[in-house]
Order: structure tokens, then C-alpha cells, then sequence
């Protein structure tokens, strides 16, 4: 029994002299000195200095915009007449086809008005003037009348081209307006237009206006039917100060944006905007030609910011 308690003392004296060991290595290495190292020293790389921001820049200069519309057109014969029987009945010979060219007086077809128990003389369709036929609505052996065209005849000298243009765009849009059009059929050839004529009303359901324009074409190339595709040319401005749109920054409703001065160091402008045309923003005051307007890394700006400009 003694001897059990012997061993149990001398186990005693084994850990505290550990625990007075580590207490003196505590004392003599401080580890904690080198958390305070380590601040003291993001706090001296702080005080070396203002932290530059890397950016990309460009000269303001004065530019051209021009503001379009992009639709799709219908080229059509504005000079075609529609061609209607004297009588109802049955269509019983129709002698041309789409697209053939006729004379003045040529046969198109015969009608027969005969009803069961009455024969009457059929009726012959005649064309009133020499063109070429656009549209035949109805096939041989179909019941016709007096107020369907049995055919339309294009005089095909002068095709438009008509497109409808959004309620918005109306007060853009006027006689001479010019336009240029693009066929899938001539991908390598733009052709000329300039608007003719305006309809006096809206189309009620889809609230937009039917324009006409004159085509420049003449090699004779672009047929009735086709579907071009249509830029108009609108407001044009000449010399205007204009910035990329990415450069803008706001606040509320106030637009602005940063230039670098003479000391390197961003510079906050309130600017005011005014047409837009694609990735341009023309800017109409804030700024003058020559100022140097950050195009990226400007969300990251303060007043004052040390800049340094990438090649």
C-alpha cells in the first residue's frame, strides 16, 4: 500500500514539472509577438502609399452618329390591276399561269354562269392593259364571283417596297427619308430607296404606319413578291461628342463618369446624355474633346483614386 502511493507522488511531481516547463518556454518565446509582427506590418503596407487602380482609357473626340430603323419589307407593284368576271358561276378555263406576261385584250378565262335547268353564253375574262400576272386566287373548276379579282396584272415598272414602322418612329420618318435594302438572293449587293409616301392613318390593331419607298434597281433584278430587309436612315448628327454607353455610371438619374487628370488621379463628372445609337451615347455637356473618360475599371473609382492606365 505504501508503495502504491509512492508511485502515484513521483507521477505527481513528473507533471508539474511539464506544466512549469512549458510555462517558462511560454515566457521566454511569446508566440504572440508575431500576430503583432504581422499586423504592424499590413499597417506599414498601408501607410507606403495611395493603392493604384489598374484601368483602360481612351481620348474623347468628336464623332458622326446616325440613327436607323431595322425592319423587314414586301416589294410590291403599286401599278397592278386586279381582274374581275362580268358574272358568278364556275371558272371553266383558266389560259394563263403566274408569272406569264399578257397583252392588252388577252384571253385569261371563261365563266360559266349556267344554274341547274339554265345555260346561259359564258362569260370571257379579258385583260384590260399588257403586264404581267402577279396573282391567280382561284384554280379551273372554282366557283368565282363579281367582287373576287379572278387575277392581278403588275405593270411592273415602278416597284415599291412597303414596311410598317412603330408609332414611336413616326416623328423620325419623312418624304426622302433614304434606306437601304438587302435581299437574301444578292447577299453581296445593297440596294438604294428613299421613302415616297407616308399612309395619313395608323394601322388601329397594331399601331403602327405603312410607308412606301422608291427602289433604285436598274438592272431589273428585284421581283414583285420578294422580302427585303430594310434600314432606314434617320437622325443624323455631325461632329457630337460621343462616348461608349459602358462608360456611364449613375446615381439616381444623374449620369456621369471618370477621367484621368494631369496627376494621374480619377476625376468624377456629372454629364448629361443625349442620342443613343448602338453602343454610343452621344454626351451633350460634362465633358470636351481631349479629356481622358476610364472605359474600364471605372465602377471601381472614388474621387481622387491613383490610376495607372493599361496599354
Amino acid at each position: 500500500m505504501k508503495q502504491h502511493h509512492s508511485k502515484k507522488h513521483i507521477a505527481g511531481l513528473i507533471v508539474l514539472i511539464v506544466l512549469i516547463i512549458l510555462a517558462t518556454a511560454l515566457v521566454v518565446i511569446n508566440p504572440f509577438q508575431y500576430l503583432k509582427n504581422n499586423k504592424a506590418t499590413v499597417v506599414a503596407t498601408t501607410d507606403e502609399g495611395p493603392v493604384e487602380v489598374s484601368v483602360r482609357v481612351m481620348d474623347v473626340q468628336l464623332v458622326d452618329l446616325q440613327n436607323t430603323i431595322v425592319g423587314n419589307g414586301n416589294v410590291v407593284d403599286p401599278s397592278s390591276i386586279d381582274v374581275y368576271s362580268e358574272v358568278n358561276g364556275t371558272l371553266t378555263t383558266l389560259s394563263v399561269s403566274l408569272g406569264q406576261r399578257v397583252e392588252k385584250d388577252q384571253v385569261l378565262g371563261t365563266v360559266d354562269p349556267s344554274r341547274a335547268g339554265v345555260t346561259y353564253k359564258q362569260s370571257v375574262i379579258k385583260a384590260p392593259v399588257a403586264g404581267t400576272i402577279l396573282l391567280l386566287p382561284f384554280v379551273q373548276g372554282s366557283n368565282v364571283s363579281m367582287q373576287a379579282p379572278i387575277a392581278r396584272i403588275g405593270l411592273l415598272e415602278d416597284l415599291e417596297v412597303v414596311l410598317d414602322i412603330a408609332e414611336r418612329h413616326i416623328g423620325t420618318v419623312g418624304i426622302g427619308t433614304k434606306a437601304e435594302l438587302s435581299f437574301k438572293a444578292f447577299d453581296d449587293q445593297v440596294f438604294q430607296a428613299e421613302v415616297i409616301r407616308l399612309s395619313p392613318v395608323l394601322n388601329p390593331a397594331t399601331r403602327t404606319l405603312e410607308i412606301a419607298l422608291k427602289l433604285q434597281d436598274p438592272e431589273g433584278k428585284v421581283k414583285s413578291g420578294m422580302f427585303p430587309s430594310v434600314v432606314l436612315f434617320t437622325e443624323r448628327l455631325e461632329q457630337v461628342l460621343a462616348i461608349p454607353r459602358s462608360s456611364l455610371l449613375y446615381l439616381g438619374n444623374q449620369a456621369y463618369v471618370y477621367t484621368v487628370d494631369s496627376n494621374g488621379l480619377a476625376q468624377k463628372k456629372n454629364v448629361e446624355v443625349g442620342m443613343q445609337v448602338d453602343d454610343k451615347v452621344q454626351i451633350t455637356t460634362g465633358l470636351v474633346v481631349g479629356d481622358t473618360l476610364i472605359v474600364q475599371g471605372q465602377s471601381l473609382m472614388t474621387e481622387g483614386t491613383l490610376v495607372r492606365i493599361l496599354q
